[in-house]
């Protein structure tokens, strides 16, 4: 008995004594990982010093890359067993990369890192960061899009964890991508809210570092003293610390300097910059850029003429070498694009002042390629095009003014080839296209995405109920901050509900470069096409086999006169003065070529977008008569995207099938009570009943209660032949790419109303404003009325201002009267102009010249219904 109870006891004591062994040694295996992870992270941060200090000290990184090299790679190798320690030694390789100006490199090496750290199910914070860093990648190898879409998910993650410190980082590198594709406004609130972070942080390093981007954006508004005042604030911190930026804020003051008119103090700070050796390829194509710009300045004051051509040369051919260096090393024409649209402009200038027109199209050509590529890209994941090309629009001025003095006959060419392809401005899209697996969350979020604009709409509104009896300044800037936060807040909203979006697989390849082919201008027409740039300005008119080139006066001051003939006719009454106005605006047009060709009866124009919002019916083109004679007295008047387009050869039949409306009208819907800045439209009804008498039985007519949001998307509706809206727009100048429809019980944006197709062959939009929308440089206005044009329709009648609504209720009856009696679409709207001219009642141009028609092809508004 006793000799199994001694075996069971020492059997129990050897299971004790193995489990104690084996104990211990977890425990010392625990204690080696630790310290091993310890010891690879003490390594790693002696590396990240070595590589900050090659990048901080000068003379130095010849010294000290070399060196964080060989500790990298030793780092990469004894980390191979752990994911979340390679990761990291990866996101030191891709620092490393920066330094050596291989951004194609870095962006492999944070694309392994986010590999090995999800793998290893690494922090949130620290996945975020490495995209945080992998964005910046990416933009420098010409890949915004994909950069922003990293961005905007790593900040929702970011704001469900409340990282603060991260949040500012990735505010200010979505800021930074927004400033790149032209969309300074979002760039802006982004960069405060970085700022405001930062500031709450008290790292005096990147309050400095969000300052500089604050800095630039004051440039761009033209407020140097302002941008001049953050840069040097930021320039001592960076001086004290014995940081690089300090060269990059010499080139911001440099720039600053330049603007300001003051070419010593920007060319000795661009110099500065250009000769300290810690200035990566970045910086040294900024400092030169600035100072080539700088010497084609003097060349064309004629200061210096023959020096200051030498050295341009010589920075043309240096600035040539580091671009050639950066895209090889990248393997890729798309590298640094900002950088090689901002060379481009100048080399061009450079070269038109040697009157080398060979050079002038190859930087030409060549950035043109570029700009379009980087727009596609932004094109196929929905973000703005037309900001990019905005942005990109600097080139292609300098472009077509060395044209316009060097090759004027193919001036038209590139203007008619550049802007052929078809933007279509850019949107949201219903959840509807997202996907299965998407669908909640995007619908959760496209709902906030419209909470936020519903409260963006009511806070602009209580803003403009201020003005200008207000004179109380506290609730005055308190109105502002409210609005700036309702910005701040659709910002975020969007780019939230974008994170859930995926663009749909294209059904065909993209059009090639559409080739301009000449085209002859009927008889009956005179075609006038308009560029008008602060530092280029004409027009081209057309009639027949004759062209004419004439000069106009810069952006600035047409932009005046523009605005003048609105503020003159925002209402009835100025009598005399506006008379006055509408005849200085005859300096626009091409009066000798418009007189010869006595015998046109139509105008076509393609209005550019500064002269987008003129009333060019109630131009008084002959400023000897003593009595007011507007150009509809003798034209129809007509809004084209081009020449090529509107004078194509196609067929305009609808393609609304037979079972479908003629006509669907939309009208007078239903008002929400508390939406106490919107008033009934009475006469909205009146139009929706004298068109259904005109017409019937081929009009069905939605008014009140069933003018709903979802019935103006239907597939029915948006089939029709004509479709005719009568309720608000809504546009506000504080925000202008914010632009509507008021239906019942809500509003419809362009975002909803433009995410399918609508086939009409006429649509006429009868509301205020229903023309204007934000501009975008050269390509026009981002309007309801565009919108409609870009979505398919063939013509389009919209509202240049605030239209009277009983005036416009009698426009369109005489309208609809002219269209029965078998009139196109813009003779008819020529003819009840002239009617309301000619009445007693609505003769002043307030009632009836804020009525305009645009149309894609001549043949819709040529033909009868």
């Amino acid at each position: 008995m006793n000799e199994p109870s001694c075996r069971r006891y020492r059997a129990d004591w050897l299971v004790a004594w193995a489990y104690l062994i084996g104990a211990g040694w977890l425990l010392f295996g625990l204690q080696a990982g630790a310290s091993d992870a310890s010891a690879q992270q003490e390594a790693r941060r002696k590396t990240v010093e070595l590589l900050r200090r090659s990048q901080n000290e000068s003379g130095r990184r010849s010294i000290y890359l070399p060196q964080a090299y060989e500790q990298i790679q030793l780092g990469l190798a004894g980390s191979k067993a752990d994911p979340l320690q390679h990761g990291q030694w990866l996101e030191a390789l891709w620092e490393y990369h920066l330094l050596n100006d291989d951004h194609a490199r870095a962006r492999q090496a944070l694309e392994r890192s986010l590999q090995f750290l999800t793998a290893a199910h690494a922090d949130a914070a620290l996945i975020d960061r490495i995209t945080s860093n992998l964005s910046y990648s990416l933009i420098l190898v010409g890949e915004v899009a994909k950069a922003k879409d990293l961005l905007r998910r790593a900040i929702v993650s970011a704001s469900q964890h409340n990282n603060r410190v991260l949040l500012a980082e990735l505010y200010y590198g979505l800021g930074d991508a927004y400033r790149k594709t032209g969309e300074r406004l979002v760039a802006q609130r982004y960069f405060e809210a970085a700022y405001e972070l930062d500031l709450a942080s008290g790292d005096a390093m990147k309050i400095s570092i969000s300052r500089l981007k604050l800095g630039s954006l004051a440039r761009d508004r033209g407020e140097y003293r302002e941008a001049i005042d953050w840069h040097e604030q930021a320039l001592q911190v960076f001086i004290d610390e014995r940081n690089y930026r300090e060269l990059v804020t010499y080139i911001e003051l440099a720039l600053d300097y330049a603007a300001q008119g003051e070419p010593k103090l920007a060319r000795s700070y661009a110099q500065l910059a250009l000769d300290d050796p810690r200035g990566l390829p970045e910086q040294r194509i900024d400092a030169s850029v600035l100072l080539l710009r700088i010497a084609n300045d003097r060349r064309v004051r004629a200061v210096e003429a023959s020096q200051n051509a030498a050295r341009a040369s010589k920075l043309v051919r240096d600035i040539e070498a580091l671009i050639d260096g950066s895209s090889a090393r990248q393997k890729s024409e798309l590298a640094r694009p900002t950088h090689q649209l901002q060379f481009a402009e100048q080399a061009i200038r450079h070269y038109a002042l040697n009157r080398d027109l060979g050079n002038v199209r190859k930087h030409g050509q060549a950035a043109i390629r570029l700009a379009q590529r980087v727009a596609s890209d932004l094109r196929d994941t929905h973000d703005d095009t037309l900001a990019w090309l905005t942005a990109a629009q600097p080139v292609l001025n300098e472009y077509v003014k060395a044209i316009y003095e060097l090759d004027r006959p193919q001036v038209l060419p590139l203007l008619e080839t550049y802007y052929a392809q078809q933007i279509v401005p850019a949107e949201l899209r219903h959840s509807g296209v997202v996907g299965r697996a998407y669908e909640t969350e995007a619908i959760e979020l496209f709902e906030r995405y419209r909470t936020a604009r519903r409260a963006l709409i009511e806070t602009n509104a209580a803003l403009d109920r201020l003005h200008p009896d207000t004179t109380d300044a506290r609730r005055r800037k308190d109105a502002k901050s409210r609005l700036d936060q309702a910005l701040r807040d659709l910002d975020r909203a969007r780019d939230a509900y974008l994170t859930t979006y995926r663009a749909p697989v294209a059904s065909t390849p993209p059009k090639q470069q559409a080739t301009f082919r000449p085209q002859q201008v009927p008889s009956s027409d005179v075609f006038i096409r308009y560029f008008i740039q602060e530092n280029v300005s004409f027009g081209i008119a057309l009639a027949g086999s004759e062209t004419r080139y004439f000069r106009l006066p810069p952006r600035s001051i047409v932009q005046a006169l523009v605005q003048r003939s609105l503020d003159m006719l925002s209402a009835p009454g100025h009598g005399a003065q506006v008379e006055a106005t509408l005849s200085a605006l005859a300096e626009l047009l091409p009066r000798d070529f418009i007189r010869k060709h006595g015998g046109a009866t139509r105008l076509v124009i393609v209005p550019d977008d500064v002269m987008q919002p003129l009333p060019f019916s109630a131009i008084d083109l002959d400023d000897r008569s003593p009595s007011y004679a507007p150009l509809v007295a003798k034209f129809e008047i007509v809004r084209a995207r081009s020449l090529s387009s509107y004078y194509a050869q196609r067929s305009v039949t609808s393609n609304a099938s037979s079972k479908n409306a003629d006509i669907v009208v939309f009208a007078a819907p239903l008002l929400n009570p508390q939406r106490t800045e919107l008033s009934a439209i009475p006469s909205s009804l009146a139009e929706a009943t004298s068109i259904a008498t005109l017409f019937a039985p081929r009009v069905i007519t939605y008014a009140g209660a069933e003018a709903t949001s979802d019935v103006l998307l239907s597939p029915k509706v948006r089939a029709a032949k004509v479709l005719h809206i009568a309720t608000h727009g809504y546009f506000n100048q504080t925000t202008p790419d914010i632009v509507g429809l008021v239906t019942s019980g809500g509003f419809l944006g362009f975002t909803e109303l433009f995410s399918t197709p609508f086939s009409a062959r006429l649509v006429i939009v009868s509301g205020c404003e229903t023309m204007r929308g934000k501009d975008y440089t050269g390509w026009g206005v981002r309007s309801l009325a565009d919108g409609f044009l870009s979505q398919g329709a063939g013509s389009v009648i919209g509202t240049l201002w605030s239209v009277s609504d009983a005036a416009t209720a009698a426009l369109m009856d005489s309208f609809y009267r002219k269209l029965h009696q078998g009139a196109g679409s813009s003779a008819a709207l020529q003819a009840a102009q002239r009617e309301l001219l000619a009445s007693r009642r609505f003769s002043d141009p307030y009632y009836w010249a804020g009525v305009a028609l645009a149309s894609s092809n001549r043949g819709y508004d040529q033909q009868s219904l």
